[in-house]
């Protein structure tokens, strides 16, 4: 008897037991958030909306050239997570540093630095230095952009503001002034002063190889693919301020030198008769430095990365909000 009572109880028990989870599990199944979706009353600051607004930005890492740039975007978002949209850079420039040490440099009698021999082309002389290295002048790109991450920023407890993170790919054509192709033989000129020859651009005396009269630089386009990392902060439902790093590679000669081609003279240090000694040249070299020209040869790849900031204006100005 006592066994048969332990066992109903033990029966009982499980019978009311497996009742209570299965009523669990209606009120989950069947209760007022059963097929409510993860998040209500979302914003949806990009979906069928345009963006436009002015950029600024500036070039990293320059050698030669500080590039400022001064621009304007356009998109368009046919989802909240994906956009297409435009890009336009003008860029103003400002000599680095280095290009104004250079372009100030001076020999042991106070005159402005000029190029020997065994330097020609690469450096036209200190006067000339300045026009010698390249510029960019504009950008001009167009990109996909998917956004993968979205959240809110809150500062001091006080500030909340939506925030998204987008990795962009694109391409585009740029605008270039770099320095004009040119030879470094001699070549006689009736239009040049006595004494003097053109040379690379620019006059060389013949006597004493000094001299220069100027360098020119030539505008150039070219293609080019882009890609990088934004960020935008949205301060109500129709403005936001953007950020971003852009990589933009392509080739050119930025410092106007003479960087690569089939070799022409080869230069050696030789001891002279007096003692003293000299670099001087030797037959043609074998390698593919240097062939003493400015040309398309010397022009070599870039990231060329830049930052920026921007502000940005959707339309129209009332965002879809979901259910």
């Amino acid at each position: 008897m006592k066994r048969i009572t332990i066992a109903l109880a033990f029966a009982l028990l499980t019978v009311c037991g497996g009742t209570k989870i299965a009523s669990a599990q209606e009120i989950l199944l069947e209760g007022p958030l059963a097929g409510a979706p993860a998040v209500r009353k979302l914003v949806q600051y990009r979906q069928m909306r345009f963006s436009v607004g002015p950029q600024f930005g500036y070039t990293i890492l320059n050698n030669y050239e500080h590039n400022f740039l001064v621009g304007a975007r356009l998109e368009f978002n046919p989802l909240e997570w994906l956009s297409v949209g435009v890009l336009a850079y003008y860029s103003f420039n400002a000599p680095t540093k280095l290009t104004q040490h250079i372009a100030a440099s001076q020999d042991i009698g106070g005159q402005p630095t000029t190029p020997s021999d065994s330097n020609f082309p690469s450096y036209s002389g200190a006067n000339n230095f300045e026009d010698q290295v390249a510029l960019l002048k504009g950008m001009y790109l167009a990109q996909l952009e998917v956004i993968p991450f979205r959240g809110k920023l809150a500062m001091f407890e006080k500030l909340f503001v939506a925030i998204d993170g987008a990795i962009f790919v694109g391409g585009g054509i740029v605008h270039l002034n770099e320095r004009a192709d040119c030879a470094s033989e001699q070549v006689a000129d009736p239009d040049v002063p006595s004494g003097y020859n053109t040379e690379c651009g620019g006059l060389r005396q013949i006597d004493t190889g000094e001299g220069y009269g100027s360098v020119t630089r030539k505008s150039r386009v070219t293609g080019t693919f882009t890609l990088g990392v934004g960020f935008m902060a949205y301060f109500n439902e129709w403005f936001a301020l953007n950020l971003e790093y852009r990589v933009t590679p392509f080739k050119w000669n930025e410092g106007g030198t003479d960087e690569s081609g089939k070799a022409g003279k080869s230069w050696e240090l030789q001891e002279n008769e007096d003692g003293t000694v000299s670099w001087t040249p030797t037959a043609k070299g074998s390698g593919d430095y240097p062939d003493g020209n400015i040309d398309k040869k010397d022009r070599i790849w870039n990231s060329n990365q830049s930052i920026a900031i921007g502000f940005i204006f959707y339309f129209p100005l009332e965002p879809k909000i979901t259910e």
